[in-house]
């Protein structure tokens, strides 16, 4: 299996795992966690294979010559900036969007949630550069974690369908 998948597919799965504690703190119950870990999925998903093969591409191409540990470091950097980013764009127009007050995506709760999003896109980053070679010799394992992703973005994009 090439390292390239591998770590995506790791990427992908740390990024919707850590949607479940977020899930909760802001659904506050099992059925909204599970409404927003699916529903996440389906951006999880489409980010990941697009903005993420990206900022990996860039990442390994920046990284080639350094060590894991610097590698990691940097591909922690990259998932934090882009994540952050794009959750500060898309979240910050949602929240606007929901209460017609623009001033709703700078306030503290929005901000909170845009903070703790963007550590958890460096995590996945980190985690899918710092395990890729590992993972790419159990192709196994691999295809679990991407379809266990793709599963559960199937059910989450069946919730949007229908709400």
């Amino acid at each position: 299996m090439p390292v390239f998948a591998a770590g995506l597919a790791l990427a992908a799965f740390t990024l919707l795992a850590l949607q479940v504690p977020y899930g909760f703190l802001v659904g506050r119950s099992v059925t909204n966690a599970v409404a927003w870990v699916t529903a996440s999925a389906v951006v999880i998903l489409l980010v990941t294979l697009t903005a993420g093969s990206v900022l990996a591409w860039l990442g390994h191409r920046i990284s080639r010559e350094w060590d894991d540990r610097r590698a990691t470091i940097l591909f922690f950097g990259l998932g934090l900036v882009g994540v952050g980013l794009w959750s500060f764009m898309v979240l910050g127009a949602l929240l606007s969007a929901a209460t017609g007050d623009p001033g709703t995506a700078t306030s503290g709760v929005a901000l909170a949630s845009v903070l703790y999003l963007a550590v958890a896109g460096g995590v996945s980053a980190a985690v899918g550069r710092y395990f890729a070679r590992e993972a790419a010799d159990r192709p196994l394992l691999v295809v679990v974690l991407g379809v266990s992703v793709a599963l559960c973005a199937v059910l989450g994009g069946m919730a949007l369908g229908s709400a």
